[in-house]
């Protein structure tokens, strides 16, 4: 008899980026619903505390049964480097079908797109059903980078599998409507009935039940700045940073007015030397912060900001909204207005929306809630409002529960 389902993945516990914890999470909650739940994953080695030694190719976490497999670690920023590793996770995950092919039910992520061809071939000769979760779309996202070449041959593989698998998958979960709108215009997906839209969600809630801020560093800047902003997440090549570095220099050392960057991404290099070049003393540009230290930015924060470069809305979504939303934090999304994000905070009420290159209607929207606590605070309650009804951990887990059973 098989058993229920397996999540196929790259990054898994205890790696701390989202597309780990986000699998992680989602097993859990699977798990916690009645579900028998295993997951077929990488071995942590990217994203990990350098400090964990006791990591098994087997264990069981929370009732979750995980199966790693070793592969290639070179260096990501190269192409030479991300095909090593993505061909070397494949060969290994490929050792591991006979194991996939005892469940009625694969969850497999379209990052690295190669390896939703494996549960593609399950359900074609085994009948296991594909649940694809579409957290970029390829290769279309990766044109758009200029990461391959048009009709070269990662091109071609990546062409090869998307075929087959948006065609044959069961069900396929994209992470906003744009995304979905996406998909059917350019006829990536034959059957729309089998589109679900299912955002992400915040995954640290409980570290925001209380106020108090641990990190010492993070304190000293809430106590000297009345007003903070913070840029959180990736800083790549899809994300529109230069419309905030130039709007930050309008508030170049000024003493009520703080700015923070964290995360990661080929950009964050290019912020630091730019608040740096131009001695900019109320700013600072950190790398990717976790658990606590994550927590403690957005509680000292009175705004967040989440961007997009122009043309890539809907090739994927940025889910860092997510824990501002849930912070009760009011965002200015640099972006167009047609995206989900952008929608979700003008129909709220909990935020401002701008369009790229936007300067000043950049200064606009953080002086609006520099000099209107009051519309800030409202905001900030809607802002929470929002995360429980849209984006709330446990009703999405549900409605993959739901796609799961039917």
């Amino acid at each position: 008899m098989k058993r229920d389902v397996v999540i196929l993945c790259q990054y898994f516990y205890p790696e701390y980026v989202s597309s780990a914890t986000l699998p992680t999470e989602l097993a859990i909650g699977l798990l916690d619903k009645g579900l028998e739940v295993s997951v077929v994953a990488g071995f942590p080695k990217e994203y990990i505390d350098g400090n964990r030694k006791d990591i098994l190719l087997k264990e069981n976490f929370k009732g979750v049964d995980i199966r790693r497999v070793k592969y290639t670690n070179q260096n990501n920023k190269t192409k030479l480097g991300r095909i090593l590793n993505f061909f070397t996770l494949f060969v290994s995950m490929l050792s591991k079908v006979n194991y996939l092919r005892k469940f009625n039910s694969i969850i497999v992520y379209s990052n690295p797109p190669i390896l939703p061809i494996i549960p593609y071939y399950l359900k074609k000769f085994f009948k296991t059903k594909l649940i694809f979760v579409v957290f970029d779309i390829y290769p279309d996202s990766a044109l758009k980078l200029n990461a391959i070449k048009l009709n070269g041959s990662i091109h071609k593989v990546m062409k090869f599998i998307n075929k087959r698998v948006y065609k044959k998958a069961d069900k396929i979960i994209l992470l906003g409507n744009e995304m979905k709108e996406y998909v059917i215009a350019n006829k990536i997906a034959s059957k729309e009935v089998n589109l679900h839209v299912i955002p992400n969600w915040y995954s640290n809630e409980t570290l925001l039940v209380t106020d108090e801020v641990m990190n010492d560093e993070f304190l000293m800047i809430r106590k000297e700045y009345r007003f903070i902003v913070l840029y959180s997440g990736n800083m790549g090549s899809f994300q529109d940073m230069e419309t905030i570095l130039r709007g930050i220099l309008h508030y170049k050392d000024q003493k009520e007015v703080f700015f923070i960057f964290c995360g990661h991404g080929n950009k964050l290099p290019d912020v630091k030397e730019f608040i740096q070049e131009n001695h900019i003393t109320n700013a600072k540009a950190y790398d990717f912060l976790v658990g606590t230290e994550y927590a403690d930015v957005l509680k000292i924060s009175d705004i967040c900001l989440v961007s997009l470069e122009k043309g890539v809305e809907g090739l994927g979504v940025p889910s860092k909204t997510y824990g501002y939303f849930a912070a009760g934090k009011p965002t200015i999304a640099i972006m167009k207005s047609t995206t989900d994000i952008a929608k979700s905070i003008l129909l709220a009420e909990c935020g401002s929306n701008i369009m790229q290159g936007d300067v000043e209607g950049f200064i606009h929207a953080v002086d609006y809630y520099r000099n209107n606590p009051d519309i800030r605070e409202k905001h900030s309650i809607n802002a929470r409002e929002l995360y429980r009804e849209q984006y709330n951990k446990a009703k999405n887990i549900d409605k993959y529960y739901e796609i799961i059973i039917k």
